[in-house]
Parts: C-alpha cells; sequence; structure tokens
C-alpha cells in the first residue's frame, strides 16, 4: 500500500508540536509544581457534599441520555456569581475550548489574530491549526506590555481576535487596567473591529476583573476557569461577553459539549465561595513569602507576579536546573528553550510545606542555602 498521510493532513497541521509537558524519565515526582493547579483539596464538608451530589447525579441521571446541552443550572449559578445574565455565559470543557470556539468563530482567509509574547501557547497552537495568522508582539526585557506599540500592531493588522492573558501565563505579570481599556478602544472602530478576549484564568490571585467593564465595551470577551481554583479534573471553563456575541458563538459550539458530572460538581463548589476564597487568601500569603526568600539568591531573576504561579530565570542552563530539581523529587514547568523564555523556570505554588521543600532543593541546586 501506498497511502501517504502527508497528502492527507494539512502542512500546517504538520508543523505543530501537540502540547506537552515535559517530565524526565526516573520515578514520578514527589512534589507536582508545574500546571498551575490548587495545592488544596476542597475539605471534608466540600468533599462530603460533592460525593453526595454526584452520586445523585449518577443515580438520576439517565446515562443513555444526553446532558443538558444548555447546562441551563451550572450557567444560572455562574449568572448569580459573576453578577451578570445567564445568557451572556457560555460553558465549555475547560478555557481551551472557549479558545476554540472563538477562533473558530472569527476563522476565515487571511484573518489575523493577535496576542502579545510569551503567552499561553494554545492562542497561537488553536490559530494555527484553523490555518489563521498569528502575530506575536513581544513583551519587553521585564515581560511588560508596551501598549502604544500594541495599539500600533492592531492598526496594522487589523485582526479579528486579540488575546490578553491577564495575568498572563507563564510569566505572571498583570497589563495596567488603562493599557487594556485603550486596546478595547482601539478594536471597537478606531483602528480595527476586533474581539478582545481578557483570559481572567487567575483572577482569584490577582483580585483583578473587567466583568464591570461588560456593558461598556461590546466587543469585549473574559475567559474564566475552574482549574486554578480545585477543579482541573472536571474541565469546566465559562465564555462571558454581551447577549449578542455569546449568541454568536454558541452557534460553532459542540452539541453537550458539559458532561452531567461535570455540571453536578460545578454547582457543589458554586455554593461554598467562602472555600474558593481561603484558599486563594492562603496560596497569594505563600506566593509573596516565596518571593521574597527568592529575591535572597544570587544568580536568579525573580519576575512580579499576581497568579498562583512565578516565573525566574537563572544565571545557568535552565535545563540543568530543572534537572536538578527533578532530581531532588521536585518538577516544575520547564520554559528554558521556548522563543523569549531563555532559562525560565515556572514555579506553581503549593502548600507552605512543598515551598519549602522547593526553595531547599532550588538552593541546593544554585550552590547556596534557600
Amino acid at each position: 500500500m501506498s497511502f501517504d498521510l502527508a497528502k492527507v493532513i494539512r502542512p500546517e497541521v504538520q508543523g505543530l508540536r501537540a502540547y506537552q509537558v515535559e517530565v524526565p524519565p526516573g520515578p514520578p515526582p514527589r512534589i507536582k509544581l508545574d500546571a498551575n493547579e490548587s495545592p488544596f483539596a476542597l475539605g471534608d464538608s466540600v468533599r462530603e457534599e460533592l460525593a453526595a451530589e454526584l452520586g445523585k447525579a449518577l443515580a438520576d441521571v439517565e446515562l443513555h441520555r444526553y446532558p443538558d446541552p444548555e447546562a441551563r443550572e451550572l450557567r444560572g449559578l455562574l449568572a448569580q456569581d459573576l453578577g451578570v445574565a445567564p445568557e451572556q455565559i457560555l460553558a465549555s470543557n475547560g478555557s481551551d475550548e472557549a479558545i476554540q470556539m472563538l477562533l473558530m468563530a472569527v476563522a476565515g482567509p487571511a484573518v489575523t489574530i493577535v496576542a502579545p509574547v510569551p503567552t499561553f501557547v494554545m492562542y497561537e497552537i488553536g490559530s494555527r491549526v484553523l490555518g489563521l495568522r498569528f502575530v506575536g508582539v513581544p513583551l519587553d526585557g521585564s515581560f511588560d506590555l508596551d501598549g502604544t506599540t500594541f495599539c500600533r500592531v492592531l492598526a496594522a493588522e487589523k485582526p479579528r481576535l486579540i488575546f490578553l492573558a491577564w495575568p498572563n501565563n507563564p510569566t505572571g505579570g498583570l497589563y495596567g487596567s488603562p493599557m487594556v481599556e485603550e486596546i478595547l478602544r482601539t478594536c471597537s472602530g478606531r483602528a480595527c473591529d476586533a474581539l478582545v478576549v481578557v483570559d481572567e484564568a487567575y483572577t482569584h490571585y490577582s483580585g483583578e476583573t473587567f466583568l464591570p467593564t461588560l456593558s461598556a465595551y461590546p466587543n469585549l470577551v473574559i475567559l474564566r476557569t475552574l482549574s486554578k481554583i480545585g477543579l482541573a479534573g472536571i474541565r469546566l471553563g465559562m465564555l462571558i461577553g454581551s447577549r449578542a456575541v455569546v449568541e454568536e458563538i454558541n452557534k460553532v459550539r459542540m452539541p453537550y459539549n458539559v458532561n452531567a458530572l461535570s455540571q453536578a460538581a460545578a454547582r457543589v463548589v458554586l455554593r461554598h465561595p467562602d472555600v474558593v476564597r481561603r484558599h486563594a487568601s492562603a496560596i497569594i500569603r505563600e506566593r509573596e513569602r516565596i518571593l521574597g526568600r527568592l529575591r535572597d539568591f544570587t544568580g536568579l531573576t525573580v519576575f512580579p507576579s499576581r497568579a498562583n504561579f512565578f516565573l525566574i530565570r537563572t544565571d545557568r542552563p535552565g535545563d540543568d536546573v530543572f534537572r536538578g530539581l527533578y532530581e531532588r523529587g521536585i518538577l516544575v514547568r520547564n520554559f528554558s528553550r521556548a522563543p523569549h523564555l531563555a532559562n525560565c523556570l515556572r514555579v506553581t505554588v503549593g502548600t507552605p510545606e512543598e515551598n519549602d521543600a522547593f526553595l531547599s532543593a532550588l538552593g541546593a541546586v544554585m550552590g547556596h542555602g534557600g
């Protein structure tokens, strides 16, 4: 047989690398600080309620039937929590699916997508999978965004979609609100007509949101996820915007995209915002403690963070530091070979004990005490 797969798969897809997380060979890590997950379980009372809710869902749901295709009850709870109408929310299978839906809705010949770089890699991967032109605008040496330059690029490129991770991943920085609003105005017909997607995946750790400005900017879309606050395993995200925007994006949503058990689990967590706030506060305290300790390290650049992770750059090969940490049982995210991120590692904030172990291991790898 002479079947040639290369003649079937689009060249854009063949040129991509699948999304992968680097894990060296050997025994599994003792401490996992690589995926920006919450280190805290939900607590006994919430877990008991969650088990009861999931048990009820398993008992009540006819598993040979599809789940509620519109996730109506869940969207009603989300609307109460966010202070918007249910019609302004689209539930998704993680925020990754929301990103894909947005790209699908604007896709077409010669369509351009713009985002600062480095940033969340799925913006670019999703664009290229659909054959769209992705334009990355480099951040400065401190991983901050030059708003004037960025708006100039928008005027020249006239994209249909702009992604702003807020705080940015993997750098942890939070662009100034006035700059983001200037981008929104620039894309409201002044220089181009484009949706501006503010990805608030880490909003619980930044304390900032653009939700109050939704009515002022019809081109504003906000993404949220439950993955960073203790429910990474259920894959639930959401897209929030005007009724008109949500109605259009909903047309490209896959049917029954959020399963019944994910909907049930999310309902439980949304009934316990106090637990989410308490865990977020603990992580913020730990983040600031670790960053303060790291500033005493030599040979290390520590970048400010408003997320549940932080980025460091070492004065030695990042691969060596990554392997040294892994040999001591600690897995972090190695970005040292990625564009714009030479010798950079991203570290998720863990429990106090995990963080102390990381500091001690890093001190040993770098050749001094933590």
